[in-house]
């Protein structure tokens, strides 16, 4: 080859037959339409679910968000959990604190625990339930259920405990009684064990306030001497009834959970 041509494009050239046919383009399969299904919703946890959701919709809502640091709680409930086993007969779980210090905070603030009037009402009311009857979401084959624990305010951690366990038992055998379901006054849904990190509940029809956990993740924050730390934070979010509830009653409540849950020392200064 001349000087300076290495006789590479020549090879290239030949092995490249002028006049062969473009590659075809690839054709995709056919298209398959899936079949659509119709699905009767006939049960009466089903119906039950739409039935109460649509009457929630009616209720104007407002939403607050929080993060608790879960460190010092899961060391507590850890450390606990030979004893309650030994002593009681049953673990404690973290969603029986978390139902706990709800009825701690409402203590300290009673309008949660409330229940907006007849819509029709002239002057409109709200009743402060005197009972602590918290609602918690129970996952079942037959659908989501939401019982309540009743009077949890006299009630110790183990007991909620005793009575969280029947009723998830009751729950997935499909045995709830009516008084099970009826007289709820304020809910927990600790769907955070399921997944999901910052959920958005809908309350439910004649309770004022839902709050709903996200997952606890092992997240970096800062300490007293602004050193960057691993720490277990959850997310929480409530939802509350805002004809009758104003954000800074909300903020006020969702504060004294946090206490709670974040410094478990504080339950010998409240419980009595």
């Amino acid at each position: 080859p001349p000087a300076g041509e290495t006789g590479a494009p020549a090879a290239a050239k030949a092995a490249a037959p002028s006049g062969a046919p473009a590659a075809a383009a690839p054709t995709r399969p056919a298209i398959r339409p899936g079949e659509d299904k119709v699905v009767e919703i006939t049960d009466n946890v089903g119906k039950g679910m739409v039935k109460s959701m649509n009457e929630a919709l009616k209720v104007p809502i407002m939403a607050l968000g929080e993060e608790i640091d879960m460190t010092a709680m899961i060391a507590t409930q850890k450390s606990l959990k030979a004893s309650a086993e030994k002593t009681y007969g049953t673990k404690v779980t973290l969603t029986s604190f978390m139902i706990k210090a709800i009825s701690l905070a409402l203590n300290e603030h009673p309008i949660i625990n409330s229940k907006f009037g007849p819509g029709d009402a002239n002057p409109p009311n709200y009743t402060i339930v005197g009972s602590h009857n918290i609602s918690v979401a129970v996952d079942t084959p037959n659908g989501l259920v939401v019982p309540n624990i009743k009077d949890c305010a006299n009630l110790s951690v183990v007991e909620i405990q005793q009575e969280l366990m029947r009723l998830a038992a009751d729950a997935k055998a499909n045995k709830l009684k009516m008084q099970d379901i009826q007289g709820g006054t304020i809910t927990l849904s600790n769907i955070g064990v399921i997944g999901t990190k910052d959920p958005r509940p809908i309350p439910f029809a004649g309770q004022a306030v839902i709050g709903c956990t996200g997952r606890t993740m092992t997240l970096p924050r800062y300490d007293e001497k602004m050193a960057l730390v691993p720490r277990q934070i959850m997310h929480i979010r409530w939802v509350g009834d805002h004809r009758h509830l104003d954000g800074a009653t909300l903020a006020r409540f969702s504060n004294s959970f946090k206490k709670y849950m974040e410094n478990p020392g504080e339950w010998t200064l409240a419980m009595r």
